[in-house]
């Protein structure tokens, strides 16, 4: 698997990030286990978690995912070859939902402990805080990174207007920037009065925004549950547009021109994109991250994408 640049950071990642959410809970810790040594014997490095993963599942009230990937690079001794990429800010227990600093160095340290290693490769910002300025969670961060316990952060979540205000902010008083964002993003658009609650999906304002400063962007739920690829997946009521039901054909037709699930068309897409962006994928089963793996053997034709992007055209881009 080769690597790409990712954001400003100045490293070079896996071009597909392996999300663990459910590992340990939902997903049973021999399956988990199964995926992840499929990915690292892939060549897949880079693995996506969060401080509250997964507590809302019955049964797991506390963080499982971090622990249990703490435990996986321990019997496996491959910390050092991982980009591990974990969150903070949303609320869990008795956990507020905050980027105040007190509670942003309370939850790394969580952590660090929880994943049995002495550094956090990729710390985001899993929701943007309003009631804690900007300055404080950006001076949080810069510790942090100057402690040597974190070395680069990113946003999740954000706003493209918030995003541009925190890295101006840390720009002008020498703090370091967010260096990549996290945001929902796929290749259907949602209606644009959708809501998703906390979650905040890419818009035209944000994705230039990141395009045009080098910030890559690492979309979640890239898939929207497979719909694109799965029979038994439908298209979710918020996409549920004209627009998309063109972009489900186009997608749809290349798939079966080339033989290839539609997941791996859009997988394809995300990641041939210019510039690419860094699908987080979560998979419950072996086979469903081979499937996604495959996707980046197949090469998308000027004409495939331009049939693609033609049509996200019509209604901008996310």
């Amino acid at each position: 698997m080769d690597s790409i640049p990712l954001g400003t950071t100045g490293e070079t990642v896996s071009p597909i990030c392996l999300g663990a959410m459910y590992f340990g809970s939902k997903t049973d810790p021999e399956t988990s286990r199964e995926i992840l040594d499929r990915y690292y014997d892939a060549g897949g490095r880079f693995i996506d978690t969060a401080n509250i993963y997964a507590t809302w599942v019955d049964g797991f009230a506390e963080p499982k995912s971090e622990p249990f990937l703490g435990e996986w690079m321990a019997d496996r001794g491959n910390r050092d070859d991982l980009f591990v990429a974990t969150k903070v800010g949303f609320e869990y227990g008795d956990v507020p939902k905050s980027l105040d600093p007190g509670v942003i160095e309370q939850e790394v340290d969580k952590s660090l402990d929880r994943l049995d290693t002495d550094y956090i490769d990729l710390l985001y910002a899993h929701v943007d805080d309003r009631d804690t300025a900007l300055e404080e969670t950006m001076e949080a961060f810069d510790r942090l990174i100057e402690s040597g316990k974190v070395r680069h952060i990113g946003a999740s979540n954000y706003y493209g207007w918030r995003l541009a205000q925190a890295n101006t902010i840390a720009e002008e008083r020498g703090l370091t920037q967010f260096s990549c964002v996290q945001p929902r993003f796929s290749y259907l658009i949602p209606h644009r009065n959708s809501d998703f609650v906390r979650q905040r999906p890419a818009t035209d304002e944000s994705v230039t925004y990141c395009d045009d400063h080098d910030l890559t962007m690492l979309p979640y739920s890239p898939l929207l549950r497979g719909c694109y690829g799965r029979e038994d997946r439908p298209i979710p009521d918020r996409y549920v547009t004209t627009e998309n039901r063109l972009k489900m054909e186009t997608v749809r037709d290349i798939a079966e021109r080339r033989d290839v699930s539609g997941n791996q068309v859009v997988l394809a897409w995300l990641t041939q994109r210019d510039p690419p962006t860094i699908p987080v994928i979560g998979c419950s089963t072996v086979d469903q991250l081979e499937q996604n793996l495959a996707s980046l053997d197949l090469s998308l034709s000027e004409h495939e994408r331009e049939r693609l992007d033609s049509i996200e055209t019509l209604g901008g881009l996310h």
